[in-house]
């Protein structure tokens, strides 16, 4: 049972990434599965609930990879690739970040939904902020600032990804390393 619970679960993530929350339906999950949707709703009494679900795993993924990363020695620019990759592991290619796509949702989302993204949305920032901090010595610099124009890069670079069918992560990389290193 609890094997496809996490089936549906993933399924559901990769739907939000490839379509959006709004536009998948519990339909389209018995259909894939090739089970009625009172299977599904077994699992997950509304489509709010695997929605939930959907960012309880992620925000579990990044509490472990900010762990991993606490305790790393490598450089920031490793670390930075480390998140990178971390993310788009997820990805099937031209997929979009599942947050970005939750959050281009975010108005028709349940209020439980919205606070849980806002959560994650904090906690990203703080992978971020924490990575670029430990590499400067200027306390003068505004971290935060650097970490959300990085981590806007990265989600909007997995866009342009999508629409153009082309890799801009090793660009957008690049860039945020040399500004990084100004």
């Amino acid at each position: 049972m609890e094997n496809r619970k996490s089936q549906i679960i993933d399924l559901a993530s990769s739907l939000i990434r490839k379509k959006g929350y709004s536009t998948f339906s519990i339909d389209e999950i018995s259909r894939h599965f090739g089970v009625t949707k009172a299977s599904i709703f077994y699992h997950f009494e509304k489509k709010e609930e695997l929605g939930l679900a959907v960012l309880d795993q992620l925000y579990q993924g990044l509490v472990n990879f900010k762990s991993v990363i606490q305790l790393s020695s490598q450089s920031v620019e490793e670390k930075l690739i480390q998140y990178c990759t971390y993310n788009s592991r997820q990805f099937v290619e031209y997929d979009i970040c599942p947050t970005s796509s939750l959050q281009s949702d975010y108005e028709m989302l349940p209020e439980s939904m919205r606070q849980k993204l806002q959560e994650i949305g904090q906690l990203e920032l703080s992978i971020i902020d924490e990575i670029v901090a430990e590499g400067l010595d200027d306390p003068t610099i505004n971290t935060r600032a650097l970490a959300i124009t990085i981590l806007s890069a990265l989600k909007g670079a997995l866009q342009y990804n999508r629409g153009m069918r082309d890799n801009f992560i090793p660009d957008i990389m690049y860039g945020i390393n040399r500004l990084l290193k100004n």
